[in-house]
C-alpha cells in the first residue's frame, strides 16, 4: 500500500508558519483573562495563566512578566489594594504573544494589568450570584437558623498557620466559661482555596458544633475574592449550623458576610460577642431565679396568713362554745377542734409537698438551662434555705395553735365549773346557794359538793 504524498517541512519551516499565523497576536496588544498558577519569581516573574471550571483546569498558557514591567505593576497593585501576584489570583492582563524557538514555547508576555476591568468583572460575578440566591429563595437561609442560647461548642474554619485562631481562642479561654472548639484547617486565599474551604464548612456542619466561625485576618481585595466564590457562599447558605464571619477587612464587603448568620469585623469581635452572649444568659437566669424565689415566698406567706386566720377562727369558736353550750356538747366541741386541727395539719403537709415540688421544678430548670456553665449548688442552697425558713415558720404557727387549744389548758390542771342547771360558773358569787356543782376536767366530768360560806 503506497502512502499518499505529503509535504515535508523542517522544524524551522514549521515555526515560520506558526509565527506567521500568530503574527497579529504577536505584533498587537490584547487582553487575556485567567487565573495565575505556578508563580515563580526570579528576576522576571514566570507563571501559567489558566482557565478553570469548578475544580478542573480547562486550558493554560505560559506567561511571563519581565522585570522592567514587574516593578511598576506590583506598585500599582499595592496602590489599588489588589494584593500580590501569586497563585490562584484572577487577573485581566494586557500583553502580546511571543515565541521562543529553542524551547519550543509560545508564551504570553504581560505588559500591564487592566485593574478597572478586574474590579468590574469581580463585581459582576458577585451580583450574578446574589441575584441567583435571592431568586432561589435561600439568600437568608442561614440567617434564619436558630442559635443555641449558650453556644459553647465552636467549629473554627480558618488557616492553620498564623495568629488568627489563637487571637480568637485566647478571648474564649480567658472568659472562664466552658467553651470548646475544633479547628477545620483550610487555605484562606486564592480562588483554588474555595473547594477546600467549602469542604471544611460542610464538615463542621455535620459534626456536633453549636456555631461555625469563618475567620481571616483581612487582606487585599484580590485575596478576599475567595469569599465571593459560589462554592464558599453556597456552603455558608446551606449550613444547618449558624455561621458567624470575621473576614477582618473594612473597605469592601464580601458576599459571605451578607448571607452568614452574623458578620463582625475581626476575629476578636466574634469571640467577645460569644462571651457577652453567655454573660447575658447568666444574668437573665439570675433574674429568673430571684423572681422565682419571690413568687415562692409570696405564695408561702399567703398560705401561712390564710391558715393563721383559719386557726384563729377555730380557737374563737371553741372558746365561745365552752362558755355557751352545755356539758353534753363539750365532747362535740373537742371533736370539732380535733377535726380543725387535722385539717390544718393536712394543709400544712400539702404546703410542704407544694414547696418540695417547686424546689424540684427549680432544680430541674437550672439543670436544663445552665449545662456546663456554672455550678448551681450555691443558688439552689439559697432557695432551700429560704423554703426551709418558711416551713419552720409554719411549724411555729402550728405550735401556737396547739397552745391556744382550750383542752390544753385543762390538761394543765384547770377545770370549768357548771351548776346543777347547766350554767357556766365564772365567779365566786355564782356559787352562793349551790350545793352541787360539776367540774369539767381534761379526762372527764366530776360532781362536787359546795360547803361553807363563799367569800369574794
Amino acid at each position: 500500500m503506497s502512502l499518499e504524498p505529503v509535504p515535508v517541512f523542517s522544524v524551522a519551516n514549521l515555526w515560520e508558519m506558526i509565527e506567521g499565523s500568530l503574527e497579529p497576536l504577536m505584533t498587537s496588544r490584547f487582553r487575556l483573562k485567567g487565573t495565575l498558577q505556578d508563580v515563580s519569581l526570579r528576576r522576571h516573574l514566570y507563571c501559567a495563566l489558566t482557565d478553570h471550571t469548578i475544580g478542573t483546569m480547562a486550558a493554560k498558557i505560559n506567561t511571563v512578566i519581565f522585570a522592567n514591567d514587574l516593578g511598576r505593576i506590583r506598585q500599582e497593585l499595592k496602590n489599588r489594594g489588589l494584593g500580590e501576584l501569586e497563585s490562584d489570583v484572577e487577573v485581566v492582563a494586557i500583553g502580546r504573544l511571543s515565541t521562543y524557538r529553542p524551547a519550543g514555547r509560545v508564551s504570553f508576555v504581560v505588559e500591564q494589568l487592566d485593574y478597572d476591568e478586574m474590579k468590574r468583572l469581580g463585581r459582576l460575578d458577585v451580583e450574578r450570584l446574589r441575584s441567583a440566591l435571592i431568586e432561589e429563595g435561600i439568600f437568608e437561609l442561614n440567617k434564619g437558623r436558630e442559635l443555641a442560647a449558650v453556644p459553647l461548642a465552636i467549629g473554627i474554619v480558618t488557616s492553620e498557620a498564623g495568629t488568627v485562631q489563637h487571637d480568637f481562642t485566647r478571648v474564649l479561654a480567658r472568659s472562664g466559661f466552658h467553651f470548646s472548639w475544633r479547628l477545620y484547617p483550610t487555605r484562606v486565599t486564592g480562588t483554588q482555596a474555595a473547594d477546600e474551604m467549602a469542604a471544611m464548612i460542610r464538615r463542621a456542619d455535620t459534626e456536633d458544633n453549636d456555631l461555625i466561625v469563618l475567620l481571616r485576618g483581612g487582606g487585599a481585595e484580590s485575596e478576599l475574592a475567595l469569599f465571593n466564590t459560589e462554592l464558599v457562599v453556597r456552603a455558608v447558605v446551606s449550613a444547618v449550623t449558624p455561621v458567624w464571619c470575621a473576614i477582618g477587612h473594612a473597605a469592601d464587603e464580601v458576599l459571605v458576610n451578607e448571607v452568614a448568620h452574623r458578620a463582625l469585623d475581626v476575629p476578636q469581635s466574634v469571640a467577645t460577642a460569644l462571651v457577652e452572649r453567655v454573660e447575658r444568659y447568666l444574668s437573665d437566669m439570675g433574674e429568673l431565679v430571684e423572681r422565682t424565689i419571690e413568687l415562692v415566698g409570696a405564695r408561702l406567706r399567703e398560705e401561712a396568713s390564710r391558715r393563721q386566720t383559719m386557726a384563729s377562727r377555730v380557737i374563737g369558736s371553741c372558746h365561745a362554745g365552752l362558755t355557751q353550750l352545755r356539758v353534753s356538747q363539750a365532747e362535740e366541741l373537742a371533736l370539732l377542734h380535733r377535726l380543725a386541727e387535722g385539717r390544718c395539719r393536712r394543709e400544712l403537709e400539702e404546703t410542704r409537698h407544694a414547696t418540695q415540688g417547686l424546689r424540684s421544678a427549680l432544680q430541674l430548670r437550672l439543670a436544663h438551662e445552665r449545662p456546663r456553665l456554672l455550678n448551681p449548688v450555691a443558688v439552689v442552697r439559697a432557695v432551700h434555705q429560704h423554703l426551709d425558713a418558711e416551713v419552720r415558720g409554719m411549724s411555729e404557727r402550728h405550735a401556737m395553735l396547739d397552745h391556744r387549744d382550750p383542752l390544753s389548758q385543762l390538761r394543765l390542771g384547770y377545770a370549768i365549773l357548771q351548776d346543777s342547771a347547766g350554767r357556766w360558773l365564772t365567779s365566786a358569787a355564782e356559787l352562793r346557794g349551790e350545793k352541787l356543782v360539776r367540774a369539767i376536767m381534761a379526762d372527764g366530768v366530776v360532781a362536787m359538793r359546795s360547803e361553807g360560806d363563799v367569800r369574794e
